[in-house]
């Protein structure tokens, strides 16, 4: 991700129909050549698209927002709030700190270590962000605040898992990626989630397969926390339980991956279930919670001592 002021002030002019690099770069005070700078990065972001057009004078290229689906998102929200400079909420680093609590609660450690902000820059301009309600805080706890700002919520989404990879992308920041694909001549990096439950003695029987990438070792709870991206029916969800018991994982160590991954609050509920008596449990993101069939699954597994 990459997102500087330059970048969001041409794109700002851009999506409000300014369309030639010659245009641009007397809508911006800048050089042809630093204006097309700052065009390809942003055509290398996915922001926009060039096209040739010979009824142009000059470069006789055009320029567009792309399709893709963060820079439409951008393009919406900068004509919807257009008195907004987004600079001040987007540039540089703060896009990166966004990024990583545009979807769940993070702490501030976490969110530096994925980052990879200093404490230091996140702390200079975090009451700022807080301030104009664009994050909001509960105890040692940050995220977007969707309620005030659900629309810049989708584009940090958006671009964030941006990718032209083969799959369907269910987490990505930067170059680290969680990519289900459905055949196995599309698998790359490392093979995670429920198709990987066996190698810890849950065999899961799966029509896809969930990628790591980069290929690297995947702890258990790192593992686990994976597989709760492909928790969506009753079945998965019982599997997921006795995976959790049988291998007795540790809840500190699988919060530190579940706000990596933006599972923080999903796996709060997931554990509520093991201590449920009820027969069967909803939980809002989970599927239905089935006792009797929890503890058949887990027999099953050599798991007996069910809460």
């Amino acid at each position: 991700m990459k997102l500087t002021t330059p970048m969001i002030k041409a794109f700002a002019h851009i999506a409000h129909g300014v369309s030639t690099i010659e245009s641009l770069a007397r809508a911006e005070h800048k050089s042809l050549n630093r204006i097309t700078e700052i065009v390809q990065d942003l055509g290398k972001e996915g922001f926009i698209v060039k096209k040739r057009n010979p009824r142009l004078k000059g470069s006789r290229l055009s320029i567009e927002v792309a399709s893709t689906i963060h820079a439409v998102k951008l393009r919406n929200i900068m004509i919807e709030y257009s008195s907004i400079h987004f600079e001040e909420i987007l540039a540089d680093s703060k896009i990166l700190f966004l990024a990583a609590v545009c979807e769940d609660w993070m702490d501030i450690p976490t969110a530096t270590r994925l980052s990879k902000i200093s404490r230091y820059a996140i702390d200079r301009y975090r009451p700022r962000l807080k301030n104009r309600g664009v994050i909001i805080r509960q105890k040692n706890l940050y995220k977007v605040n969707e309620l005030a700002w659900h629309s810049l919520k989708e584009f940090l989404i958006a671009y964030k898992n941006y990718s032209q990879l083969n799959g369907i992308v269910q987490w990505k920041y930067q170059d680290d990626i969680l990519l289900e694909v459905d055949r196995e001549n599309l698998i790359q990096g490392t093979v995670t989630g429920l198709a990987d439950y066996d190698r810890y003695g849950v065999q899961v029987g799966t029509v896809t397969f969930l990628c790591a990438l980069p290929k690297r070792e995947v702890s258990k709870e790192e593992l686990f926390v994976h597989s709760l991206f492909e928790i969506d029916d009753p079945r998965t969800l019982h599997l997921a339980l006795t995976f959790y018991l049988k291998n007795k994982l540790a809840y500190k160590k699988i919060m530190q991956f579940a706000m990596k991954y933006s599972k923080y609050t999903l796996f709060k509920r997931f554990v509520t279930l093991l201590k449920a008596k009820e027969d069967k449990v909803r939980l809002e993101g989970l599927p239905t919670f089935d006792r009797k069939d929890f503890i058949r699954i887990a027999h099953m597994y050599g798991v007996y001592d069910v809460p």
